[in-house]
C-alpha cells in the first residue's frame, strides 16, 4: 500500500510539473514564487496541498490532501440547503472558503489555513505558506475575489447531479458537458470548470470563457 501511495504521489507531482505554468501561478505558495515570501516559507510547491504520507481522511479525502476543516456543517449549498459539499469541492474550499474573512463564518480556521498537516522535508511539523501570495501588504484579509466562503448560495451550484438538473430543464442543458469540462460521479464540482494545476486561462478555467464558451459547454443558450 505504501508503494502504491508513493507511485500515486509521483504521478500527481509529474502532472503538476508538466502542466502549463503551475510554478509561479497563484497556486504556487512557495518562497520561489514572485511574491515577497515570508521568512519561513518553503521552496516546495506541492506540499501546500498534497502530502505523500498521513494525508487528511477524516473530513476530506482529496488526492493525498494536506489540509483540513474545523466545521464542515458551516456550509450552505445552492438553494439554501445545509449540507456538506462533495470531496472534489471540499478540497478547493479547504483554502477558498474564506478563512473567517472580514468576520464571516468559516469552515476553516487559521490553524488549518496557515499550516499544512505535514510540512516540507520530513513532514514532522506544519509550515506557513507564503503570506503575500494571499495577503496584500496593506490588508490583513485575503483578496475577496477568491474567498468564496462557506455560504455557496450565491455561487454556481456545486455537488449537484448534472443529470438531475438536465432532466428538470432539458432545454437548458447539453446531454453531457463538452470541451473537456468534467463531472465527478455525475456531479458538478468546482473542478468541473477549474483546473488548479493549469493556468492557460484566467482563474484556472479549463476553457476560455470568451463568447461564453465555458458556459455553453453545459448550457444551451
Amino acid at each position: 500500500m505504501l508503494k502504491i501511495l508513493q507511485i500515486i504521489f509521483i504521478l500527481l507531482v509529474s502532472k503538476i510539473v508538466l502542466s502549463a505554468s503551475m510554478q509561479g501561478s497563484k497556486h504556487d505558495l512557495s518562497a520561489t514564487n514572485f511574491y515577497a515570501p515570508s521568512d519561513n516559507a518553503s521552496t516546495e510547491i506541492c506540499v501546500f496541498c498534497h502530502t505523500p504520507h498521513n494525508s487528511r481522511t477524516s473530513d476530506v479525502t482529496g488526492p493525498l490532501w494536506n489540509r483540513g476543516f474545523s466545521d464542515t456543517s458551516a456550509f450552505v449549498l445552492y438553494g439554501g440547503i445545509s449540507g456538506i459539499p462533495n470531496n472534489p469541492t471540499l478540497v478547493c474550499l479547504s483554502c477558498h472558503d474564506g478563512i473567517s474573512a472580514r468576520g464571516q463564518v468559516s469552515a476553516v480556521n487559521s490553524a488549518y489555513t496557515h499550516n499544512t498537516i505535514n510540512g516540507p522535508g520530513q513532514g514532522t511539523s506544519s509550515t506557513y505558506p507564503n503570506c503575500f501570495s494571499c495577503h496584500s501588504g496593506s490588508d490583513i484579509y485575503p483578496d475577496a475575489t477568491w474567498t468564496v466562503g462557506p455560504d455557496l448560495t450565491d455561487d454556481h451550484p456545486v455537488s449537484i447531479s448534472y443529470e438531475s438538473a438536465r432532466l428538470a430543464s432539458p432545454n437548458f442543458f447539453e446531454l453531457t458537458p463538452k470541451n473537456g469540462l468534467k463531472l465527478y460521479d455525475g456531479n458538478v464540482e468546482c473542478s468541473s470548470c477549474h483546473d488548479p494545476h493549469e493556468t492557460t486561462n484566467t482563474a484556472f478555467l479549463r476553457l476560455s470563457n470568451s463568447a461564453s464558451a465555458l458556459c455553453t459547454s453545459c448550457h444551451i443558450k
